[in-house]
């Protein structure tokens, strides 16, 4: 299992005291939690334990064991294979595994007989590798550990405009996918192919018969499964060196937030306006460069907000009209649409900027794509402010 989701958090101001609860908390770089009194030891600056361990310690403390010393910052549901060296993504923070709890207490009568701690592999320590934030309810995720894979990006870096310097781009480069439906798919295949260091997958919707004829990720067996686990679980098959994060629910405005944040850049694969005005004005507060994708059986368009002077999805659909019937889909258009999405992404993140204030509108009964302009609304309430 390379995956769990923190359930509680615990600051210990000084020693001998008890935690206090919080629902989020700051790390920073080789300094640990803000305000815990383990940011002092530079190997074991957060310590991470299994919520049934920590539950078991909880109980034992009564009856005197010295349980009573061992504290925990990070209590996770599900356990994860750790090894001393993983690094883990934490919410928006990555975490290195630095040591493990293994032997007991001097006076623990298990240590004077050369006895294991029973905690051992349930508690590990770990040192922050970035800033972040961390809470309750973030999933903590194993990241690849195996080493980049240059090799494989060979005849991609031959391509003029995406040698070592745009690869080297793309390797530190991290995308959120929201949706990964018709169109995610494609998107979530290009963008690991292309050697993207770190994406996240955001869909809490299961996989159902319909999305077969588009959706090629899925198959017959995965029918009633969280679409976000078993795209991530593709990924990691196709890419082992992937860093990976998957979010099984809904963008809301609450968790959007955090996690648009901690992205480089967004892409958006929804089929809901609604929802695509949300990513828009979250990836415009948080300044983030957005992707939009829609289709509907032979067409399809993509739009690229990457700078304050494009005109963003609210211009274009201020009054957040959905469409009066359910789009059709045909899987050959999500699959080109899914790739321009892709294909305007890394090119961005490589380094290859293109100018603004147009739609790209593909044609599937022509095989033609046209570039429409489109200009910036003064009065539009996301980003009427923003310089013309």
């Amino acid at each position: 299992m390379n995956a769990g989701r923190i359930s509680r958090i615990q600051v210990f101001e000084a020693k001998n005291m008890p935690g206090r609860q919080e629902a989020a908390v700051r790390v920073v770089r080789n300094g640990g939690i803000e305000g815990d009194r383990h940011c002092m030891d530079q190997e074991k600056q957060i310590s991470i334990m299994w919520e049934d361990a920590s539950r078991f310690v909880e109980e034992e403390e009564i009856k005197g064991l010295c349980f009573s010393r061992i504290k925990a910052n990070l209590m996770i549901e599900g356990r994860m294979r750790l090894e001393v060296g993983d690094k883990i993504r934490a919410g928006s923070a990555l975490l290195l595994i630095t040591d493990r709890k293994g032997t007991c207490f001097d006076e623990c009568g298990r240590y004077k007989t050369g006895m294991d701690c029973m905690l051992k592999d349930c508690c590990w320590f770990a040192t922050a590798l970035e800033d972040g934030e961390i809470r309750a309810g973030d999933l903590l995720t194993k990241t690849g550990s195996q080493e980049y894979d240059w090799q494989r990006y060979e005849r991609q870096m031959m391509v003029p405009g995406m040698g070592r310097e745009a690869q080297e781009r793309l390797e530190k480069a991290s995308v959120l996918v929201v949706g990964a439906g018709g169109l995610g798919c494609p998107v979530l295949t290009t963008l690991a192919e292309a050697g993207v260091g770190r994406i996240g997958i955001m869909d809490g919707d299961v996989v159902e018969r319909s999305n077969l004829n588009r959706q090629y990720l899925y198959t017959p067996s995965d029918i009633g499964k969280k679409k976000a686990v078993c795209a991530g679980a593709w990924l990691k098959r196709f890419r082992p060196d992937i860093e990976l994060e998957a979010w099984e629910e809904r963008l809301t405005r609450e968790n959007g937030k955090r996690i648009v944040s901690s992205f480089d850049l967004v892409i958006c694969a929804v089929d809901k306006v609604k929802t695509r005005l949300l990513i828009n004005r979250l990836a415009k507060e948080a300044g983030k460069p957005l992707i939009d994708g829609a289709i509907d059986g032979h067409y399809g368009t993509v739009t690229a907000v990457t700078g304050r002077q494009d005109p963003c999805l609210a211009c274009m659909n201020p009054e957040g009209k959905e469409p009066v019937h359910i789009s059709s889909s045909l899987g050959t258009t999500t699959m080109i649409v899914g790739a321009l999405e892709a294909q305007l992404a890394v090119a961005y993140l490589a380094g290859q900027k293109r100018k603004g204030g147009s739609v790209l509108s593909y044609d599937g009964i022509y095989g033609t794509v046209e570039e429409i302009p489109v200009f910036k609304n003064p009065s539009c309430p996301i980003c009427g402010g923003d310089d013309c």
